[in-house]
């Protein structure tokens, strides 16, 4: 939480919103501390806010479709796109390849693929996997495994538990 107040101070995003966001499309199903780990991750690859959210989403249904775990399947997305790393999103069934993104977000740009940057490399690959996340896993709403959202509890407890013993015993 202290890493995020200082990055948010240093960059501006709200990353706690941010984060609460995450925590709130998947219905609680992954700790403050995961979100705000993915959320961080996320923003300083350069993702907005919304795209954030829209990866989740994605993630999300992706999880409840093939029944995985939840934070396993949003970390796989983000970490995905932040590191343009497609096997991560193989095992989610969300097929996307660096070059034809790259090459179908260049064409949107009238550029060629070689000449586009990190940054918008980055963007072609997060606009292909939002797509395909959106194209299969849209029509998919079925509340979250609440086996999940309980471990999720247990783990904010603990962490604000933590945090209060460090507090107090600290000084």
């Amino acid at each position: 939480i202290k890493g995020a107040k200082l990055l948010e101070a240093s960059t501006g995003a709200p990353l706690r919103v941010m984060a609460d966001n995450m925590k709130n499309i998947t219905e609680n199903a992954i700790s403050m501390k995961e979100a705000l780990q993915l959320t961080t991750l996320a923003s300083s690859a350069g993702l907005s806010n919304k795209e954030i959210q829209e990866l989740t989403k994605g993630a999300k249904g992706a999880s409840i479709a093939l029944g995985r775990d939840m934070s396993d399947s949003i970390t796989r997305v983000i970490r995905g796109v932040t590191k343009l790393e497609p096997e991560l999103l193989d095992e989610l069934g969300i097929m996307v390849r660096v070059d034809k993104a790259a090459a179908d977000y260049a064409r949107t740009l009238g550029k060629s693929a070689s000449s586009l940057t990190d940054f918008e490399r980055r963007q072609a690959f997060a606009t292909a996997v939002l797509k395909q996340g959106e194209d299969k896993f849209k029509a998919i709403d079925i509340d979250a495994n609440p086996y999940t959202k309980l471990l999720a509890s247990f783990t904010n407890l603990m962490l604000t538990g933590g945090e209060l013993l460090n507090r107090i015993l600290g000084p």
